[in-house]
């Protein structure tokens, strides 16, 4: 379940590329990565295909870092047969071929990815069937988000009523996270036991037991934390945006111990995003 805030819904750049190739699936098109001391394949020297055809789909569409994901589709079958360029792009830089592929007779294709760096990434495939560099074809562009794992911990109660290192007042319904380098009302996604929350960077720490970021009470109990545990972050380029306060279901309360996340609601919270 992914629980993003109206407040929050804006184009993402991408922000980082760097993908490992590993044999495709079984029964999909041929790739990998190359053989010990082989170079990397030299895709067409062309940044800017002039025609996009096929398809392409990523799936799934966000995993953690070193895990795999299938990039799949096809290309016009007069390019069946030929070799296939898989490309990343960094943020709104240049083309990089990072592997090569083969389509089956029908232009389908299948490839493994093992993702070695975080960011959102644009993939896209060539194809290698050119007579010349005005007649290369690419696929529609796909998009995976590759997220760091990170140790989380949470707090809040004994802290009510002061100032975050942001000038936010933390309450028991403010939600938001602490880290130690992230400019106040950074974006922040997380992701963790299957749900996906957007959340701002309104104070600095952890600085104890190893953690990366500190959760306030109520971003804890939206998420479904309920203890140190690891969890998936990827920072978000894009404006930066202010806390909302979210108020979990009857009963459940501020304590010590959290909830499942599962229900409750948010509302608008009452701080100004920080200038950029």
């Amino acid at each position: 379940m992914v629980r993003v805030r109206t407040a929050i819904r804006w184009a993402i750049p991408g922000l980082c590329a760097g993908l490992l190739g590993l044999p495709a699936a079984a029964g999909a098109a041929t790739g990998g990565t190359a053989a010990p001391g082989a170079t990397t394949p030299t895709a067409p020297a062309t940044p800017a295909p002039t025609a996009v055809a096929g398809a392409l789909a990523v799936t799934p569409s966000a995993l953690l870092q070193h895990q795999v994901a299938i990039i799949s589709g096809s290309v016009p079958v007069v390019d069946a047969g030929h070799v296939l360029w898989l490309q990343v792009r960094q943020g709104q830089g240049a083309w990089t071929t990072v592997l090569s592929a083969a389509a089956n007779a029908r232009g389908g294709f299948a490839i493994s990815w093992r993702a070695a760096r975080t960011g959102q990434l644009t993939l896209r495939v060539v194809s290698s069937n050119v007579a010349s560099a005005s007649s290369v074809t690419a696929t529609p562009v796909a998009t995976l988000s590759v997220y760091k794992q990170v140790v989380a911990t949470w707090y809040g109660p004994g802290f009510y009523g002061n100032r975050t290192a942001c000038g936010e007042k933390l309450t028991p319904h403010i939600v938001g996270l602490a880290d130690r380098t992230l400019p106040c009302g950074t974006p922040v996604s997380l992701s963790y036991n299957g749900r996906t929350l957007i959340l701002p960077v309104i104070d600095r720490g952890p600085y104890a037991n190893g953690a990366t970021i500190d959760l306030t009470h109520a971003a804890a109990q939206e998420l479904g934390v309920t203890q140190t545990v690891a969890v998936g972050m990827l920072a978000l380029s894009g404006p930066l945006i202010a806390p909302t306060d979210w108020f979990g279901p009857a009963g459940a309360g501020t304590g010590s111990t959290g909830t499942t996340g599962s229900t409750g609601t948010s509302i608008a919270g009452g701080a100004t995003a920080p200038s950029a």
